[in-house]
């Protein structure tokens, strides 16, 4: 009995259109997260499959990992029995495979075992989904399909980077005929009135900058967790078009004094000095930034130490200098409370932005080598918090990585094997941005510290105390 299958198509915007009505024999597509990829090639996919030249034919969906396979397995098995047709196709569902009444065979693959993709059998089509979180080894066993059966292949996936592995091969495959690329970017989307302008800058305005660039732009660094590019790093010593600024002073001081003091001189945003010490007491430690203070012509108010290790003692020394804490909660941005989980991820975030818009120049080639290591090991995202808020990898890290188990994500201490100084020295300068002005219960307390006076929170009904509500 002849059997009647309709695969209707949805209503295509036009970038995806293109796509559909590309026949080239290799096709490569890197979007947005929100463009529709996966979504307009599922039924693209179902359909070529009630076509096959001879039964048996296969046409493969690979994807990343078994799970990411059995997702789109399993949605367009949901859609063969919510319409009441599961009876007359062939189900496996160990071998995640569908056999479609006119002999087509749906499977659905992974690309962890690379080994099982090597094959000739009637292979009619191949879609790799998100094709830049698999193994770039897959391409070598999917070529040797391509060179026995002809049978096109269909890349699709988000934007990972510009100097990966799979992105220098779409610019060396770019060169060779049969080859097609397609960069599509919310840009592309908002165009095409798929989505809002508005929906748009929401995303540009509550996410820092980097992972916007990357998921909405389709731009950005080959390390899914990295914040910054190669290039953008080589290019601090470079970067002498920033102009003269604020004199300020920042200052990592290690936990024992054995250890090393690392001090960096600014002058806006151009890192004019840096200098190491080993081996100092608190005093002694004082009298080295009072007299680069002095040198340069910096404000006690424009020095900012870390507050944990030995800049705990410096609070006596260095009256009316700003202690960094960066355990403590990120701090409001022109009226706006961003998605920062502490103080330390908001100010690498924003260190890692300035940087990727060659903000930051750095006078001093001494410690070149040690600085761009150091900056690249701790501008990472760990991704967000349960509450939406964004972190950094912390320094001490060391865990199997959730997005690849056969991994362990590390932190920058555990990479460098000792603290990121440099690094620390270079991401308080960000700081001071955020606190344009002393922070008057900062002085309050030191002053108070200083006479051994105790803060006690009035009661509500006491008349005696007019509460402090404001800085």
């Amino acid at each position: 009995m002849n059997i009647e299958i309709e695969v209707e198509m949805p209503d295509l915007y036009p970038f995806q259109q293109e796509w559909m009505d590309d026949h080239s024999a290799i096709i490569a597509i890197e979007g947005n997260t929100s463009c529709g990829k996966t979504f307009v090639h599922i039924p693209w996919f179902v359909a070529h499959a009630h076509q096959p030249v001879n039964r048996g034919d296969e046409y493969w969906w690979v994807g990343p990992s078994i799970n990411k396979a059995k997702e789109v397995f399993d949605d367009i098995l949901r859609s063969l029995e919510e319409a009441g047709a599961v009876g007359d196709y062939k189900v496996n569902r160990t071998d995640r495979s569908i056999e479609t009444p006119q002999g087509g065979i749906m499977v659905f693959k992974t690309g962890e075992k690379i080994g099982l993709l090597y094959g000739t059998r009637n292979t009619r089509l191949i879609v790799v989904d998100e094709f830049t979180r698999c193994r770039f080894g897959i391409w070598t066993p999917l070529k040797t399909v391509l060179d026995k059966t002809n049978c096109p292949i269909r890349f699709i996936g988000n934007f990972q980077g510009e100097d990966t592995e799979w992105h220098r091969w779409i610019t060396t495959m770019s060169k060779l005929p049969g080859f097609k690329y397609y960069c599509t970017t919310a840009l592309d989307v908002v165009a095409a009135g798929m989505r809002s302008q508005e929906w748009l800058d929401t995303a540009r305005a509550s996410m820092p900058e980097p992972i916007f660039n990357a998921l909405y732009l389709c731009r950005g660094s080959s390390d899914t967790r990295m914040l910054v590019s190669y290039g953008a790093v080589a290019d601090l010593w470079t970067n002498d078009h920033i102009p003269e600024g604020r004199k300020c002073i920042t200052a990592d001081i290690a936990m024992q004094g054995s250890d090393r003091f690392v001090m960096g001189v600014w002058s806006g945003f151009r890192l004019k000095e840096v200098t190491v010490h080993q081996g100092k007491d608190a005093k002694q430690l004082e009298d080295i930034i009072r007299g680069k203070a002095t040198e340069h012509g910096v404000g006690r108010s424009d020095i900012v130490f870390d507050a944990d290790g030995m800049g705990i003692y410096l609070k006596s020394y260095l009256n009316g200098a700003r202690s960094y804490q960066g355990g403590t909660v990120s701090i409001e941005q022109q009226g706006q409370k961003l998605s920062y989980a502490r103080l330390r991820d908001q100010c690498h975030f924003m260190t890692a932005n300035l940087i990727n818009e060659r903000g930051i120049f750095i006078e001093q080639e001494t410690h070149q080598e040690e600085i761009s290591r150091e900056l690249l090991a701790s501008l990472r995202k760990l991704g967000q918090t349960p509450a939406g808020q964004w972190q950094v990898v912390p320094k001490d890290y060391n865990v199997p990585d959730p997005e690849d188990p056969n991994r362990r994500l590390i932190g920058s201490k555990q990479i460098l094997g000792r603290s990121p100084d440099f690094s620390d020295m270079i991401v308080m300068r960000q700081y001071l941005e955020l606190t344009p002005s002393p922070v008057m219960v900062d002085s309050l307390h030191e002053a108070a510290q200083k006479k051994r006076i105790k803060f006690a929170a009035s009661k509500r009904n006491d008349t005696r105390h007019t509460p402090f509500t404001g800085r």
